[in-house]
This record gives structure tokens, sequence and C-alpha cells, in this order.
């Protein structure tokens, strides 16, 4: 899955990935599927990317690709956006345990 995620961002989902023993790309896997599941439904606006935002590609299997797809046509947004709102709302998370 080819995505456009800030630096920070990305480098922050790879060494939370790391605390919790787990590949960066399982990591997003997971974080998405949380938050279509648990998540999405209250949230009225899903964040758009930035334009500064780096290429980055992320190994994920077919079905978790077409899930992400399917939630984004159904909330009428880009799949990276999606995505990127998922990845803000695990930092932020995180952030706040660490708090």
């Amino acid at each position: 899955m080819s995505l456009r995620l800030p630096r920070p961002m990305h480098e922050a989902m790879k060494a939370l990935a790391a605390r919790r023993g787990l590949k960066a790309a399982d990591f997003y896997v997971e974080t998405v599927e949380t938050f279509i599941r648990d998540h999405m439904a209250g949230y009225r606006h899903l964040f758009a990317i930035e334009n500064d935002a780096v290429h980055i590609s992320v190994n994920v299997p077919v079905r978790f690709a077409h899930t992400v797809r399917d939630a984004a046509l159904g909330r009428r947004v880009t799949p990276n956006e999606l995505v990127f709102t998922a990845v803000s709302h695990v930092l932020e998370s995180a952030n706040a345990e660490a708090a």
C-alpha cells in the first residue's frame, strides 16, 4: 500500500511498533483495522494529508487494502485520508498514555 504521511508520523509509528514488538507494516494494519472497527463512526470528519508528506510503502495483505478502500469509499474520502486519521488517532492515544 502506498501512502503519504509526514515523516515524523511514520517514524513515530515505527518506534511504537518496535516498542510493542511488531513490524511496522503489521502495526499499520492493526491500527487501521481497529480504527475502522471501533472509532471511525465517531469521527465526523477525517483528516486530509499534508502537502509535504513523504511517500511510504507498507506491505499489507490484499484483503486489508480492500477493507481500507471500501471503508474510505463509504465515507467518500481517500484511503490515505482514512489511514492518516487512524494513525493520528493511535499516536494521540499513545501520547496520552505516556503523559
